[in-house]
């Protein structure tokens, strides 16, 4: 491995010149590495299907297994999925924040990251991810920077070790070893948690039984 693109970032005001890098990058269809509120995260737009395919194949991820998408807003969500009023409520409570929600994809939005008719969706508060994908114009993958089944890695040296010159550019803001996010599926009834993370478990339960009561 040699010559990896790896570029210091302050995690609360990242340097111009480094989102303007990424973006350019995500634009031609190559990967970044990124910090998000939680962990670093592996981007890659999800509009285009052999970038996912690439993201699958770096991450050595199982193509039946469902990778998110961050967007930018509430609003940007209603162009991908079906928001219900579930997903509506614990979005207007959790979001922007550490939240992946599960919804029916739209099907005119024929998406190459949607499995069986669903997709995940991530809005991060991180201000990394917040102005790349502001100015990107499309969504991109939100998927943890590991390889699939390995631990979580916290730091840039690690996930480099896993993921070497596969990924064009890493944005380095340091050891982030915050939870995951909390998924939850809101395409049936009830709403299930999939994975407990950041958002403790009963505030989500709490939610729901408010917005169903």
């Amino acid at each position: 491995m040699t010559n990896l693109n790896i570029i210091a970032v302050d995690f609360d005001g990242p340097d111009s010149n480094a989102i303007e890098q990424a973006i350019e990058i995500l634009k031609g269809g190559g990967l970044v590495v990124a910090p998000t509120e939680t962990r670093y995260g592996l981007l890659g737009r999800s509009d285009k299907a052999e970038v996912v395919e690439k993201v699958y194949q770096v991450k050595r991820r199982p193509l039946a297994q469902p990778t998110a998408i961050f967007v930018a807003s509430v609003e940007m969500i209603m162009h991908y999925a079906e928001l219900n009023p579930v997903a509506q409520f614990l979005a207007k409570l959790f979001l922007p924040g550490p939240l992946t929600l599960i919804l029916n994809v739209l099907p005119e939005w024929n998406s190459p990251v949607a499995r069986n008719g669903k997709i995940g969706i991530r809005i991060s508060p991180a201000p990394v991810i917040e102005e790349i994908v502001e100015r990107v114009g499309f969504p991109f993958t939100a998927t943890s920077a590991n390889l699939s089944g390995s631990p979580e890695r916290s730091s840039i040296d690690e996930i480099v070790e896993a993921l070497g010159d596969n990924v064009d550019l890493y944005l380095d803001s340091g050891v982030l070893a915050g939870e995951l996010s909390t998924v939850v599926d809101c395409t049936g009834k009830p709403p299930r948690i999939l994975r407990k993370g950041a958002i403790d478990e009963r505030e989500i339960l709490a939610a729901l039984r408010y917005q169903s009561g």
